[in-house]
């Protein structure tokens, strides 16, 4: 008896991961005003736009309106690099596919001000990597800062042929090691980071 349940919930979860990937690679309804990682596209200035975002212009209050409020924001500093600032949207949904976003934000004199007075905790990596945090203060000021990058994880692994699939054929591909491939489409300002390993990352950004 304790047998047959073991195959029944086995048999379920092999249905219900048939039915994650059948949700990418059927033609999806996309909700009215409901831009999807696939219609991302190069507009006639030359800047990637995604999910009605374009990427140097619009603000982080503009994804905010779309991705929610419930973000975490981390400064990482190393030597002889220029400062990056992530934003952070843990679980959020686009189109009904769950997914993880991270937007890097561009940094003026003013924002650096601004954070600087607002810092929670700030600690040294073992990388040696500064990694700071800031106060809801500090979180506040990042609103008008402008989005430089779009990082898209959906919830599930997407399959070569499912990438092709809804993406269409790549640019080119780059191979690295360790089963992990970079598929680059120029018309819609992307990069895909395909690893065998884990899951997907699509990166949208300006040329």
């Amino acid at each position: 008896m304790k047998e047959s349940r073991i195959v029944v919930y086995t048999l379920l979860g092999a249905i219900l991961a048939f039915l994650a990937i059948f949700l990418f690679t059927r033609d999806i309804e996309i909700p009215k005003n409901q831009a999807m990682p696939w219609q991302s596209y190069i507009n006639s200035q030359q800047q990637t736009v995604v999910f009605s975002l374009t990427m140097g212009e619009s603000r982080l209050i503009d994804a905010a309106r779309q991705f929610g409020t419930e973000i975490k924001a981390s400064l990482f500093e190393d030597e002889g690099v220029e400062p990056e600032l992530e934003v952070y949207f843990s679980s959020t949904k686009v189109g009904g596919i769950s997914a993880r976003i991270i937007l890097n934000l561009l940094l003026d004199d003013q924002a650096i001000e601004d954070l600087s007075r607002n810092i929670d905790v700030s600690m040294l990596m073992p990388s040696g990597v500064k990694n700071t945090t800031f106060t809801s203060a500090g979180e506040v000021s990042m609103s008008r800062l402008k989005i430089k990058s779009l990082t898209f994880i959906p919830g599930a692994n997407l399959e070569e042929g499912v990438i092709e699939n809804l993406f269409g054929k790549p640019d080119r591909v780059e191979l690295a090691p360790e089963g992990i491939s970079y598929w680059y489409y120029s018309e819609k300002g992307l990069r895909i980071i395909v690893d065998s390993e884990q899951k997907e990352i699509l990166e949208f950004y300006n040329q």
